[in-house]
């Protein structure tokens, strides 16, 4: 485990130094060095048996059967060769966005899901197959190679097909939709804004409306979306650079309060596998309104009585008076 993760890291960094190589402008010109070969081959062979259905196209009436099934062969041909065109304009592009999204990693970010985009966008792919249909699928495999492993490697080259168990097949069409977590800015000015209101409203006199700091920040997560929500989690929201995140207080231990599932009552699970899950955000949601909640009321503090001077005492601690009296 430790060493797939070391050689997935090694990946990583070489998919780094690639990418600051790479000139946007200039690969829109050109095929990528890396892509080459596959495609070339895809080109070859697919204008071999176009060459092939022209001589035989001659020998048949136009209106024969045979005739038109070699025309819409030669068309399907046609077809293909943009259709791979588009797949390596899809690269492209992809690479693009993906160097932006690293410029704004989250540590929110599962690693797989960027070891799969450094790999692939990165040239870091063991081999590569283009599909019947024109599609590219990309083999991420750290494992030395040896004679029977180079086999298996030239068949998925050929066929797609990969049947050893270790290494994983990542589609161009996929990886794109792998998400790279982003850093929460909105949010961050949302906790700002929202700690400089319970300072002003702690010098005005005002007292601390709990329910609705909770509800305001469940709204911010839910315009934020599962990854705005991963994001904030692993944050440091105070923007100082000295404050953990609550992934990070989280795995340290807290109240006994943000382990419980909101929603069921039930313990979450340990680490911080489950807060990477956008399947989870909702749940992570309501863990981070109640934690941000309880931060302001930190920040707001007692309200004080003016004409008294005294520490005014808020519902719950009148109601925890009146249980403690008449429980006596």
């Amino acid at each position: 485990m430790a060493e797939d993760i070391r050689k997935k890291g090694i990946t990583i960094e070489n998919s780094y130094k690639f990418l600051d190589a790479y000139d946007d402008i200039a690969g829109e010109k050109v095929v990528p060095e890396h892509l080459m070969p596959s495609i070339d081959n895809k080109i070859r062979t697919e204008m071999d048996y176009y060459n092939k259905l022209s001589v035989e196209e001659v020998k048949y009436d136009k209106g024969s059967s045979d005739h038109m099934y070699i025309q819409r062969e030669k068309e399907k041909i046609g077809r293909g060769l943009i259709k791979l065109k588009d797949q390596e304009m899809k690269w492209k592009n992809g690479l693009v966005t993906f160097k932006e999204e690293l410029g704004g990693m989250n540590p929110g970010t599962k690693n797989e899901d960027l070891h799969a985009k450094a790999a692939v966008y990165g040239a870091q792919q063991r081999a590569i197959h283009i599909s019947d249909d024109y599609k590219m699928s990309f083999l991420l495999d750290e494992v030395e190679v040896s004679a029977e492993r180079s086999k298996a490697i030239e068949n998925f080259e050929n066929t797609g097909e990969w049947n050893e168990s270790e290494g994983e097949i990542v589609s161009l069409d996929d990886v794109g939709s792998r998400p790279i977590i982003q850093e929460p800015y909105v949010t961050k000015t949302f906790v700002f804004d929202l700690a400089e209101k319970s300072k002003n409203d702690k010098d005005s006199g005002k007292e601390f409306d709990e329910k609705w700091t909770y509800n305001s920040s469940l709204n911010n997560f839910d315009k934020a979306g599962p990854k705005g929500t991963i994001g904030a989690a692993f944050a440091d929201l105070s923007a100082d650079g000295q404050t953990k995140s609550f992934a990070e207080m989280y795995d340290e231990g807290m109240n006994a309060e943000y382990y419980i599932n909101p929603d069921t009552g039930e313990a979450l699970p340990a680490g911080l596998e489950w807060m990477q899950d956008p399947a989870n955000s909702k749940v992570l949601a309501k863990l981070l309104a109640k934690y941000i909640t309880n931060v302001m009321k930190d920040i707001h503090g007692p309200t004080i009585n003016e004409k008294t001077g005294q520490v005014k005492k808020s519902q719950s601690q009148l109601a925890q008076d009146l249980i403690k009296k008449y429980s006596k």
